[in-house]
């Protein structure tokens, strides 16, 4: 009796032994040998191993299954449309810009290290240069196919018409005043003078019956008693009237011949950038130059921002994800692993479940040596 027991358990040791080690191999086959194995000129069957011998279909396989079941646009946009995903990513970045905002670094330091720019102050001048000329050549390129009067606007141009009247009554009494002065009178004693002897023997004439001076006090009395005249005012209203009329419905392009436009929008742009307190800001930190907006960045803008990224992400992830060929990249990264490194990674990951093949491999064994030792002893 004891030798049948010693006979039955000696064959489930042997069965669970068989059992066991065949399974250890079979998953030991899987990756082992990395390469293939000759005897002479002859390969030795299975060898390489299964995933070795089949890695470019597995690279193939795995980028496939990353793209259409794993990493795809619908769990991404899911993920990202949760609150909570959401609300953690806006408190990273609030975390992340405020100690970006803490810095006492000086602004101008900053965009050294950060922009690599070699004298920020005066980039910043050249840019703000360059967008300040160009939007004035721009609003000036676009003016020149305008009217005055649709440039001007409509309160200045009232003022003006009601200015034309008072503008003439100035014009003559200016002139009025200048022809009554000591200096006025001498003008136009010269002119007078000039006038006669312009005309030969019939300026010698007058000369004969009048002296210069006397005909400098006959006309001064009646030039400006003629500028007194309302008709000379109403001429002169008449003559800016129309001048200003034709102003209006003349376009600036007609201007382009007595305006050097370029040199105009230089100066307003060099006037313009002296203004600016760029090289101030420069040396400011940026936590003096944010402080009474660090608040509202924080709050505001921060969280307007991670969700607009948010949105925009969401509605063109399929399209970047197409772009940056996720399949291939997954593939090309699988194809530059070792095999080692591979079997590292499928061990790592399953090393528990091989190991409980194995142990069922033993059990199925040793059960099947029971079976085979219960049939020999009821043979024998």
């Amino acid at each position: 009796m004891s030798s049948i027991i010693i006979t039955v358990l000696f064959m489930i040791a042997i069965g669970a032994i068989i059992g066991g080690l065949t399974n250890s191999l079979a998953i030991k086959m899987l990756f082992r040998p990395y390469e293939a194995r000759y005897i002479g000129s002859r390969k030795v069957p299975f060898t390489p191993g299964l995933i070795p011998k089949r890695r470019d279909e597995l690279a193939v396989q795995l980028g496939r299954m990353v793209v259409e079941h794993l990493l795809t646009a619908e769990g991404i946009q899911q993920k990202m449309h949760d609150p909570v995903f959401k609300r953690t990513m806006i408190e990273y970045a609030q975390k992340e810009v405020l100690h970006l905002l803490e810095s006492d670094e000086s602004i101008e330091n900053l965009m050294k290290k950060g922009l690599h720019m070699q004298d920020p102050s005066d980039e910043m001048k050249k840019k703000a240069s360059s967008y300040i000329s160009d939007k004035l050549e721009s609003k000036m390129e676009e003016l020149k196919q305008k009217e005055v009067a649709h440039i001007l606007p409509e309160r200045l141009q009232t003022k003006v018409d009601e200015a034309i009247e008072p503008f003439a009554d100035l014009i003559l009494t200016k002139v009025s005043d200048y022809i009554a002065s000591n200096e006025g009178k001498d003008k136009l004693s010269f002119m007078i003078d000039r006038y006669l002897a312009d005309r030969g023997t019939l300026g010698s004439m007058i000369n004969m019956f009048f002296t210069n001076t006397r005909l400098v006090d006959k006309v001064q009395p009646e030039l400006l008693r003629l500028l007194k005249q309302k008709d000379i005012q109403n001429v002169i209203i008449t003559m800016l009237e129309k001048e200003w009329n034709e102003l209006k419905v003349t376009k600036l392009e007609s201007f382009d011949d007595k305006v050097d436009t370029k040199e105009i929008v230089d100066e307003i742009t060099s006037i313009i950038v002296d203004e600016l307190p760029i090289d101030h800001f420069m040396q400011l930190s940026l936590t003096e130059a944010v402080t009474p907006y660090k608040e509202r960045i924080i709050e505001d803008f921060v969280p307007r921002i991670v969700d607009a990224a948010g949105n925009y992400l969401s509605n063109n992830l399929q399209p970047l994800m197409e772009q940056m060929h996720l399949e291939e990249i997954v593939k090309g990264q699988v194809e530059t692993f070792s095999v080692g490194r591979i079997e590292e990674m499928v061990l790592s990951i399953s090393r528990r479940e091989f190991k409980m093949i194995t142990y069922l491999g033993a059990v199925l064994g040793g059960l099947i040596g029971l079976v085979q030792g219960v049939i020999i002893t009821l043979i024998g």
